[in-house]
């Protein structure tokens, strides 16, 4: 089974929640013109995560939505969703971007992801967690693909392998590409060899060269990521 070298890896989650005990977001940080709109009430919070090289999780952006919650009754306001209110907790300019004070320490709080969140009197619990993660291979060898309807065999010197996780459990393989030219065998590559793709599932894997398989069973299952640390 030929060797993988590990070159970068990116990963992407996205938390949701319902959150109780926020306090009204004031409408001058919801549009410029603060007599447009009414406050709006908090009820979902979706926060987005990244991870690059295998480190920690790291909170991105964070969107507060729910609905306007105007002081008549009357008002044709009532129950309608609001835009929401974005956070970027990771950007340089984070500090001075105006915000509802009670929002810095929902950011805190949800600088770790975790099935349940509190900051002050707001409570966050998880509705939904979803991740992706992709990683990057280079591939040394002679081992080739068979690609119909091409005349010469896939010979692959790289690949991606990409993982989905549902609920903070294990990664699950989702697909494994192979790239790389297409060189008849025994034969060596030129400067200008036409390249291509190969992506296999875990359905199909059935259908690949055994060496494929065995390349995949080794890499079905990565390392966790780990957690990250409140700042």
């Amino acid at each position: 089974m030929p060797e993988l070298c590990l070159t970068h890896e990116y990963a992407e989650r996205t938390v949701a929640f319902d959150v109780t005990g926020a306090p009204d977001v004031p409408p001058q940080y919801l549009c410029d013109d603060p007599t447009a709109v009414p406050p709006m009430r908090p009820a979902q919070v979706r926060a987005a995560y990244q991870s690059r090289s295998g480190a920690p999780w790291v909170l991105d952006t964070v969107h507060i939505r729910g609905r306007y919650a105007p002081g008549d009754p009357a008002s044709r306001w009532v129950d309608r969703p609001g835009g929401g209110l974005w956070l970027y907790p990771s950007s340089p300019h984070y500090p001075d971007h105006p915000k509802p004070p009670w929002t810095a320490a929902l950011a805190c709080a949800l600088a770790v992801p975790a099935p349940e969140v509190a900051a002050g009197p707001v409570r966050a619990t998880v509705t939904s967690d979803l991740a992706k993660r992709t990683r990057f291979f280079t591939l040394d060898g002679l081992d080739e693909i068979s690609h119909w309807p091409m005349p010469a065999p896939l010979r692959p010197d790289k690949v991606r392998v990409t993982y989905l996780n549902s609920g903070d459990t294990a990664w699950g393989l989702d697909e494994i590409r192979f790239e790389g030219p297409y060189v008849a065998t025994g034969k060596a590559p030129g400067p200008n060899q036409n390249r291509g793709r190969r992506s296999y599932y875990p359905a199909s894997l059935r259908d690949a060269p055994a060496w494929v398989r065995d390349l995949a069973d080794a890499h079905r299952v990565p390392d966790p990521l780990p957690a990250g640390q409140r700042p």
